[in-house]
């Protein structure tokens, strides 16, 4: 805690609260640990907020998400995107002085959209044993919903503000920071080869097959799996390039060629990744070193993908809705992932990643816990057998049916029944 004597408290209360108040989004500023070291006077957390952190084990998930988000703004030294452990959409912004990690500024508390029964569902389970349900389900609608472009807008505003907080010549030393970074990365990963004989027969083939793997994690926005394979990627450049700057920075340029066609594909507008590409071939020529452009070309791509984050939030739910929505209307016929992408336009792969992101299940699940709740519905017609209720939810077996609805209510149909209908 003693790095928080770096800041002037008084200059940053009048810099956040003025923040706070112009977004009306709630702000605090956290430590390394993810504790809470101060708040803006006469800014109330939301009521959803006060509510979760009025339980002790909440806090301390809470502290645990903050704590994490500020390891990854740390690394990389910008703002970094996140849900926490409830499922809000927040960021947070490092704060650094003297070399010193001190905090991070956390904000948001918001969602992109309007709580839906699969978020509900979610969040039941992140919170069970914890809470009332019915009296958080209550305090959920009255979360604040915003645009993407205003998250987007937030955040970056934000973070002007903590840069002009600091007041010093933090960037030149961060830039020279992750430099070496890149330069110890690249360094271990050719030692580590030599090492383990890995990459004997190294060539293109074997680089164009990595490279087709990071544009994959990029589509998909997959931020964690681009942070741990870029070192990998930085790497083979290098090798392939025979550590020459300029071979380096011509192989460069060609992975952005490909990032822009893969960054479309996840989302992001064509003129705006047309544009940023351009941006991009500007000015890495400037960049007089490997370091640099490695530090450049990374800071692109995770822009690049904190972009398709904002940008796609919207797209996503609406293609999700449009696939439950097919679900819904087809889960009495023998419908597979297949046959669900195909509603929507797109690969099963793709549908797949959606539904584990952002339902915590798979399509095949999803299906199985639709017609199981439709079952229940149809119960109550004691005129239907349960082996007629099971053939008009889908099912081709009763014994099947059976097994999977124990697996889910925890007991058998005919109990079900017989005890609850």
């Amino acid at each position: 805690m003693d790095n928080i004597n770096y800041l002037d408290q008084e200059y940053m209360e009048k810099l956040l609260t003025n923040f706070s108040k112009a977004t009306g989004l709630f702000i605090e500023a956290v430590d390394v640990y993810g504790k809470t070291f101060f708040t803006p006077k006469d800014i109330e957390m939301c009521e959803f907020c006060s509510y979760i952190r009025s339980n002790e084990e909440a806090i301390k998930k809470c502290e645990q998400s903050y704590r994490k988000a500020c390891q990854e703004a740390f690394r990389w030294k910008t703002t970094y995107f996140f849900r926490c452990h409830v499922g809000l959409v927040m960021w947070s912004v490092p704060i650094i002085a003297d070399n010193q990690n001190i905090g991070c500024i956390i904000c948001g508390q918001v969602l992109l959209w309007k709580a839906d029964e699969f978020f509900l569902d979610e969040l039941k389970e992140s919170t069970q044993d914890m809470f009332d349900f019915e009296i958080i389900s209550e305090k959920v609608k009255k979360l604040e919903i915003i645009s993407a472009e205003k998250c987007q807008s937030a955040a970056e505003m934000l973070l002007l503000v903590v840069n002009y907080l600091m007041r010093t010549n933090n960037n030149i030393f961060l830039e020279q920071r992750n430099r070496q970074y890149w330069r110890n990365q690249i360094v271990k990963e050719i030692e580590e080869r030599k090492k383990g004989n890995k990459d004997k027969t190294f060539d293109y083939d074997t680089y164009f097959k990595r490279e087709r793997k990071l544009l994959q994690y990029i589509r998909v926005g997959n931020k964690d799996k681009i942070i741990d394979f870029l070192p990998i990627i930085f790497t083979d450049i290098e090798i392939l390039s025979e550590y020459n700057t300029e071979k380096i920075r011509l192989r460069s340029s060609e992975l952005v060629v490909s990032i822009s066609r893969a960054i479309v594909e996840g989302g992001l507008d064509s003129k705006l990744s047309i544009d940023k590409a351009e941006e991009f071939y500007k000015n890495v020529n400037a960049c007089k070193s490997s370091e640099d452009i490695f530090l450049y070309l990374n800071n692109f791509i995770l822009e690049l993908v904190d972009d398709i984050f904002i940008l796609t939030q919207n797209k996503q739910v609406s293609l999700l809705k449009e696939a439950r929505g097919f679900i819904s209307d087809n889960y009495d016929k023998n419908i597979t992932v297949e046959d669900v992408a195909d509603s929507v336009c797109l690969s099963s792969s793709y549908l797949s990643h959606l539904f584990r992101e952002k339902l915590n299940c798979t399509v095949n699940n999803y299906i199985t816990r639709v017609r199981i709740e439709k079952s229940i519905e149809l119960m109550s017609m004691r005129e239907l057998s349960i082996q007629e209720i099971s053939e008009k939810v889908g099912f081709n077996s009763q014994s099947y049916f059976t097994k999977i609805f124990k697996r889910y209510i925890g007991v058998t149909p005919v109990i079900y029944r017989n005890k609850f209908k």
